[in-house]
């Protein structure tokens, strides 16, 4: 299943503004976009102005979404949303290329 998750925190919280770029918080704040065994991170891109990062990631349980974006939840809003595969669902009804 695949799910688009926006992560966003703030000026305050932001381990970058407020423990430097190199640091090891940022390091293990941004950890989760290398993903695990259990969850499959397929793209990541950063707003940095607004603090905002977008993913896309397949997983089979929301449990090991939950458990990979642990970390962030802290530091902000994260919102994790179930998405379909819209070129897939062309393609298996038969209507691609038509």
């Amino acid at each position: 299943m695949l799910f688009h998750v926006a992560a966003k925190h703030s000026y305050k919280t932001c381990p970058g503004v407020q423990q430097g770029i190199d640091s090891e918080e940022v390091n293990t704040f941004s950890r989760w976009v290398e993903g695990n065994e259990d969850v499959k991170v397929l793209g990541v891109w950063g707003y940095n102005v607004s603090h905002t990062t977008y993913a896309v990631i397949e997983a089979d349980d929301m449990q090991k979404v939950t458990a990979l974006l642990r970390p962030v939840m802290g530091g902000g809003d994260v919102e994790v949303l179930p998405v379909m595969d819209g070129i897939e669902q062309r393609k298996e009804r038969g209507f691609w290329g038509k």
